[in-house]
């Protein structure tokens, strides 16, 4: 199954007028279905797109595809030049920021405008580092949804090393477009 999808994604890329330097193909659970399909090329910028827009479209569509051709229920994961692993990254020194200004300050944090999948990785994130008096929830419904950080435990002292930490949501894109 797994050169398969290798072949049919690698067409599907180059049927797009896509330059590949390599598509890699990772099964991650065969009974579930679920695969990682890692591209390589120097038309990221093309597949990606504003905020990895286009990236999820080409995902859902390559799946469609798969899943008509091989005639099962598939999971694809799609990861182009390490743009969803460089965005996690990023996303997550972002929450440390915050994480350390609510336990500096003792103020509770909302992060407005996250996907619901950003919020779930929020909270994995945050119930991993078991910080004692430390949690977050959820608030609100559909696109008002916010993720609320608070921390019960004793103020930590406050420094100004660094700035990102009092950085907004919005002031957290880059000059490339790239966001968390």
């Amino acid at each position: 199954m797994q050169q398969q999808i290798t072949e049919i994604a690698r067409n599907f890329f180059t049927l797009m007028g896509l330059t590949l330097e390599d598509v890699v193909v990772e099964c991650q659970d065969e009974k579930k279905g679920i695969y990682l399909i890692q591209v390589k090329t120097p038309d990221s910028k093309i597949l990606i797109g504003v905020h990895g827009q286009t990236l999820e479209m080409t995902k859902h569509l390559l799946t469609r595809i798969l899943e008509k051709k091989l005639d099962v229920s598939l999971l694809i994961h799609l990861e182009v030049n390490d743009y969803l692993q460089a965005k996690d990254e990023k996303f997550y020194r972002y929450l440390e920021s915050r994480i350390a200004y609510a336990m500096r300050s003792g103020e509770e944090i909302s992060l407005p405008n996250l996907t619901s999948y950003d919020r779930k990785k929020a909270h994995g994130y945050i119930s991993d580092k078991k910080i004692e008096g430390f949690k977050s929830f959820s608030v609100g419904e559909g696109k008002d949804r916010e993720l609320h950080l608070v921390y019960t435990g004793p103020k930590l002292a406050m420094t100004h090393s660094s700035s990102s930490v009092e950085k907004k949501p919005t002031e957290m894109i880059d000059d490339d477009g790239v966001g968390i």
